[in-house]
């Protein structure tokens, strides 16, 4: 009987491993499917618009939306979205030899390991009982890093991109991820070259980029006027809706007199931004102050 029992239990563990490692040792489609490279980018673009769209409307202050952005740019980089496609292609072929060879041991092994466990044990709870919940395990664990580790964190990475841009200088991604991470470290400078540099390897119809540019740009020379405004005029003529490039873009007209663009667009930034939020009530308060700059002028 006991032999019986072990006998159907081996077959049992067969069965239950065909269903387990037939979809593992599947070859992949690999064309039919768009690369990693491509889905962790889009997911972080709009990640990134979502952070815009609460900070405009005052959800976010901006040193939680830098702190925010900081902490996706960080994800993305180790998430590998700016590695070539080619090099996750070849690891993905490493790893289909590494599953292969898994598949072979856990055919081989396994059920007798089962077995083997089983008649030393005999009671399941007893070997999970000392087990602690994986959820329990990484409640005790830190989840925010302090700004001193977060900002050497940003420093190496700034360092990893600029080492992979040496090697690939026609990344377009990895510029921007620069340009950002270095305005997080407050340098402005070498932020304004890699956006610079981000613009010249096809940025330049990316209306968050050209607005992030203009900004950096303007807050080194003081002032949004010369190239910041063709930059924001440029980024609107893209997204006519873009809340960033609404405000810098009237706030750009309104100190230096012009206060019938400022009208116009902050009044189509407020079409933009929930009707009860913090900031569509500043926007109504500019437009007030315009109405009155221009009743008396």
């Amino acid at each position: 009987m006991n032999g019986l029992f072990l006998l159907f239990a081996l077959v049992l563990c067969v069965l239950a491993l065909e269903f387990v490692l037939y979809p593992l040792m599947r070859t992949p489609q690999w064309h039919a499917l768009p690369s990693r490279r491509a889905i962790n980018a889009d997911v972080h673009h709009d990640r990134v618009r979502e952070l815009q769209q609460d900070l405009v409307a005052g959800t976010l202050t901006q040193g939680q939306y830098d702190m925010a952005v900081a902490d996706l740019e960080r994800e993305l980089l180790d998430s590998g979205a700016v590695d070539p496609d080619e090099q996750l292609m070849a690891e993905g072929r490493g790893e289909r030899r590494a599953v292969g060879a898994a598949a072979f041991v856990s055919i081989a092994v396994l059920p007798f390991m089962a077995i083997g466990i089983y008649l030393a044990v005999g009671h399941a709870d007893e070997v999970f009982a000392i087990q602690q919940p994986a959820s329990e395990m990484a409640a005790g664990e830190p989840t925010a890093a302090t700004e001193a580790e977060l900002r050497r964190q940003f420093e190496l990475m700034a360092q990893q991109l600029q080492g992979r841009l040496a090697q690939e200088p026609d990344d377009l991604e990895s510029w921007v991820l620069l340009g950002r991470t270095l305005v997080f470290l407050d340098d402005l400078d070498a932020a304004e070259r890699a956006f610079r540099e981000a613009m010249e390897h096809g940025g330049d119809s990316t209306p968050d980029l050209l607005v992030r540019y203009a900004d950096v740009m303007a807050e080194r020379q003081g002032s949004l006027a010369g190239e910041p405004r063709r930059l924001l005029e440029r980024a609107l003529e893209i997204d006519p809706h873009h809340a960033q490039g609404l405000w810098l873009a009237g706030s750009r007209a309104y100190l230096e007199g012009e206060m019938e663009h400022a009208r116009d667009y902050w009044e189509r930034l407020l079409v933009v931004l929930p009707e009860e939020s913090p900031e569509a009530e500043v926007i109504r308060g500019n437009l007030s102050q315009v109405a009155q700059a221009t009743t008396e002028g």
